[in-house]
């Protein structure tokens, strides 16, 4: 096949450190793959001593197949993820094997304990400990020098007794995570310089995939390796880079060409030429990234020529979320009339909340569809659970009340708001509105709450679902317990409003309770359905999926939903950092399209007013 100047550079380049800069579509995996090729047959550079890293495991075998295939068989050459080059490291020096891996479910009961043992928190939330356990990461992923951070989860005595903690239980357990992967293997090269030079003499030449996701400890460890040789090959687009929340850190780029560029054979390429995307496409997000200050600059453009045809791009703006939705689906409906496969059309959103209303659409219409990402299912969130509890709750009184029912669900609301009920009380099996106004005789503070409670559950029994929401909102006072309980914990408050809107608005759509508990069944089964097809990989029809899971693939048609501010840039986004990151994320949205692309604004969604978001106008949509 033939190659263009800059991809021919890139593979022929030999001896010394190269830094590619490969723009969307430009054909990377082709340059990588046949650079490989070019050292080991027209070099003569032994096979096995080439090693080859990329970020995921799926990237490697898909790399390694397509090595396979261009070279007519296996040919020693090393494929695999920076993970499991560091773990294979640690295996042979200190015996370790796979049961000495931490898993995701560990992890998290681990955190949990930290949490619970520090005294932070007897019962910590399942957002919280994400948050926690990214925070520790980015730690990790930095040196494991906690001297200087400033952790946004909680405070930063209170962060460095769970982190002390977990690390104990780890240690306790002989567990490593795969962020002690790279922290120990830095540790053992630092200390038995042999070691390292027993690495360094087992691979000449090193390319890198997707550099721009690398992390400082990353960087620092494969320099080390690299060293004195410096055949380091690295391709990456700066533009690209969106895992900052792992620890990647995009200026690791800038770091290589100042730390390489003096240096013997040092080249600085860039695939420019983009094979993907028509015109349209490649002209609108060129003009939106261009307005990153920190990144190299590039000119990129469409190998399709230049505008294809008028309506690549289209930017619509809608009254609100349903009818941006129906307009989706319309879409879907329209093209895959036309010949195109519902597989080659995407949905792409900023976070995985937002698709909810849009999958049961899409399901009422027997529109086929996978979703990449886990959503959420917002009925299942112990918000929407304290919710359900006062409507159902409202309905158990009298001859109707189930006692043991009764008590678990007023265990859950009891002091939300707060009604000064004791845990002594609440330990006591026969629980019910009678024995609670026993056990508080003579505390008024409590009966009072009490009477309350009870004139709300018979109000809210008389309401239809949307007026119970409402009336459990304001006159119950539970968005005041929310708010409290958010500040007090340093959680995400607008998030937590998010999703107590978005009840509401579902329960809008029903008149009986029942009639809504019939539809949260139904839409449970499908992410259910949804989520076991996902793991037998059977992935057909319209794909869901996050900015972040787009990245690396490609589909004819796109359509960016919620291109509003608060979702696309996030809301948290305050830094200038932040908001460069934020976009290159839709940068990356942007640039999955090959030949349709459809940018997508609601005007009110859950109750809120939304502007569109800045990035349509610097992409000149």
């Amino acid at each position: 096949m033939g190659f263009n100047e800059g991809q021919s550079g890139a593979i022929s380049h030999f001896k010394g450190p190269c830094m590619v800069l490969a723009g969307p579509g430009s054909g990377k995996t082709t340059v990588i793959v046949n650079r490989i090729k070019y050292l080991a047959e027209e070099r003569g550079v032994p096979p096995e001593k080439i090693l080859v890293i990329t970020f995921t495991r799926t990237a490697a075998e898909e790399m390694k197949e397509r090595y396979r295939v261009l070279s007519g068989g296996e040919q020693g050459v090393s494929f695999g993820t920076f993970h499991a080059l560091f773990f294979k490291i640690l295996k042979i020096t200190y015996h370790y094997d796979v049961s000495n891996i931490l898993t995701e479910e560990e992890r998290f009961r681990f955190l949990k304990e930290s949490v619970k043992q520090t005294g932070i928190s007897s019962e910590p939330e399942n957002d919280f400990l994400t948050s926690l356990s990214n925070e520790i990461s980015c730690v990790k992923n930095s040196g494991g020098e906690i001297q200087g951070y400033k952790p946004s989860v909680t405070d930063r005595e209170s962060f460095i007794k769970v982190l002390s903690e977990f690390e104990r239980m780890l240690r306790s357990e002989e567990k490593i995570d795969f962020d002690d992967m790279l922290l120990l293997t830095h540790r053992l090269f630092e200390k038995n310089p042999e070691i390292l030079d027993y690495w360094r003499n087992i691979y000449d030449y090193i390319l890198i995939d997707e550099f721009q996701d690398i992390c400082p400890l990353q960087y620092e460890l494969i320099t080390l390796l690299a060293h004195p040789k410096n055949n380091l090959f690295i391709v990456g687009d700066d533009d690209q880079s969106i895992y900052s929340f792992r620890g990647a850190a995009p200026e690791m780029m800038k770091k290589f060409e100042k730390d390489y560029k003096k240096l013997p054979g040092y080249e600085k390429i860039t695939l420019g030429l983009n094979y993907r995307c028509a015109g349209e496409i490649v002209e609108c997000s060129s003009k939106l990234i261009s307005k990153n200050r920190k990144r190299f600059a590039k000119e990129l453009c469409s190998a399709r020529g230049g505008i294809v045809s008028q309506g690549t791009v289209r930017f619509r703006s809608f009254i609100d979320h349903k009818k941006e939705n129906a307009y989706i689906a319309n879409m879907i409906e329209d093209i895959n009339a036309k010949g195109i496969d519902y597989s080659e059309i995407a949905v792409l959103y900023r976070t995985n909340s937002e698709p909810g209303p849009l999958i049961s659409l899409l399901k009422m219409k027997n529109i086929p569809f996978s979703v990449k990402d886990a959503v959420p299912n917002i009925y299942e969130h112990w918000i929407a659970k304290n919710i359900f509890a006062y409507i159902e709750l409202s309905h158990l009184t009298g001859e109707n009340a189930e006692k043991g029912r009764w008590r678990e669900l007023f265990l859950s609301i009891a002091n939300r708001p707060v009604r000064y009920i004791n845990r002594e009380t609440m330990r006591k099996e026969s629980l019910d509105l009678d024995m609670l106004y026993r056990e508080n005789r003579g505390k008024n503070y409590v009966t009072e709450r009490l009477d309350k409670l009870k004139y709300d559950l018979y109000m809210i029994s008389r309401l239809d679902p949307f007026g119970a929401v409402k009336y459990i909102r304001k006159a119950v006072g539970y968005d005041d317990f929310l708010k409290k309980f958010a500040s007090e914990r340093r959680l995400d408050i607008d998030g937590m409003m998010g999703i107590l809107e978005e009840i509401e608005a579902s329960s809008r759509e029903f008149k009986t309770y029942d009639a809504w508990q019939e539809h949260i069944r139904e839409y449970t089964e499908i992410l259910k359905q949804k989520s076991r097809e996902n793991r037998r990989e059977k992935e057909t029809g319209v794909n869901l999926l996050t900015f972040h899971s787009a990245k690396g693939t490609e589909y004819d048609t796109v359509f960016i939903i919620d291109a509003s501010e608060d979702f696309a840039p996030y809301w948290q986004a305050g830094t200038v950092e932040e908001m460069e990151e934020e976009r290159r994320m839709f940068y990356v949205a942007l640039t999955r399209a090959k030949n349709r692309l459809f940018v997508l604004h609601a005007e009110e969604r859950l109750g809120r007013n939304y502007e569109p978001s800045r990035f349509i106008k610097e992409a000149g949509l």
